[in-house]
């Protein structure tokens, strides 16, 4: 059983002098793994990868455990939903920590947490070496949860490819750093996040600078290296001028298509070139999913709350479909 300790599996192995390599992870599989999700599913074994990324990858069967807390019954039905959101098989809870004399409601909640999640349930006491069933809990099967078959009854999400955001280092602070060497940051984030605004792409400069607020004195360096990427060849640059709709530049490679229908990744709504959300927009409604365009596209980044500013933004991304 592959479990999380005392700690996120990431610190935990850091505390110990070591990093976690999933690829040695998975090496180690084997047929009769089970992956314990001791805590939240999505707790790291690096800082990109997780136990449930880990036990999608090796089509293991997962067990919960929680400790004997107050809540545990609230936390293990949240991690096994989690889990079968996932689309893993869910084969039992272990709660740890169990006392050699529970109290009348641990009692009641090892009962509660059996009837609220259908699983079987079991203890850990302080010390114990127990005989797990693991036979039984290799043959645990998919359940969908109520969430995730609420997803399946509705419209299928488009396909759209993933967004990649650029995660490098620069030069320093823009105000003073060599030109050369910012142009060379610059494109390097265009190629990893274009086509891109250049407000966003000189956003994620100033931030892996260090600066807070992206003021007009750091801006003016990053838009001039740009104007030189640009005279180069190295760099298209779409000016408002060229696209009035939209109220930014939009930077991409020469040789990358002029739209690329992406995941919201770490994007902000408004920070989704226009061209892109109306190529979003034309894809769902081929896909039979036009009814309320702008809806269908906060649905399909994964978003909830129509903000004016959002029905504004996807408003003019409708008007250019229709232009």
């Amino acid at each position: 059983m592959l479990d999380e300790g005392e700690g996120t599996p990431v610190i935990t192995a850091r505390h110990a002098g070591r990093e976690l390599n999933p690829q040695e992870l998975r090496g180690a599989a084997t047929a009769a793994t089970i992956v314990g999700l001791a805590g939240n599913p999505v707790s790291p074994l690096t800082p990109r990868y997780s136990l449930r990324d880990l036990a999608m990858e090796l089509g293991a069967p997962v067990v919960v455990t929680v400790a004997a807390e107050p809540s545990l019954t609230a936390q293990a039905r949240l991690y096994a939903e989690a889990a079968r959101n996932a689309g893993l098989a869910v084969a039992a809870v272990v709660i740890d920590r169990w006392p050699e004399q529970p109290s009348r409601v641990q009692l009641d909640e090892r009962v509660l947490l059996h009837e609220v999640s259908g699983l079987p349930v079991l203890t850990l006491s302080a010390g114990e070496t127990p005989e797990w069933p693991v036979e039984e809990w290799k043959e645990a099967k998919p359940i969908a949860s109520p969430r995730a078959a609420a997803q399946a009854a509705a419209p299928a999400r488009l396909a759209l490819e993933p967004y990649r955001a650029w995660e490098g280092v620069v030069p320093g602070d823009p105000r003073t750093a060599p030109r050369p060497r910012i142009m060379e940051a610059l494109l390097d984030i265009v190629a990893f996040e274009g086509p891109l605004l250049a407000s966003r792409a000189y956003a994620i400069y100033n931030r892996a600078s260090g600066g807070k607020k992206l003021t007009a004195v750091a801006r003016a360096p990053l838009s001039n290296s740009v104007y030189h990427l640009a005279r180069e060849g190295k760099l298209d640059l779409v000016t408002t001028d060229d696209a009035p709709w939209q109220d930014d530049d939009v930077l991409r490679l020469p040789d990358s298509p002029p739209v690329v229908v992406r995941e919201l990744g770490p994007r902000e709504l408004i920070e989704v070139p226009l061209d892109e959300i109306a190529e979003l927009m034309r894809r769902l409604q081929a896909a039979g999913q036009g009814g309320d365009l702008k809806r269908a596209v906060l649905n399909t980044y994964g978003l909830v709350r129509m903000t004016a500013r959002a029905e504004q933004y996807l408003t003019t991304a409708e008007e250019l479909l229709s232009a």
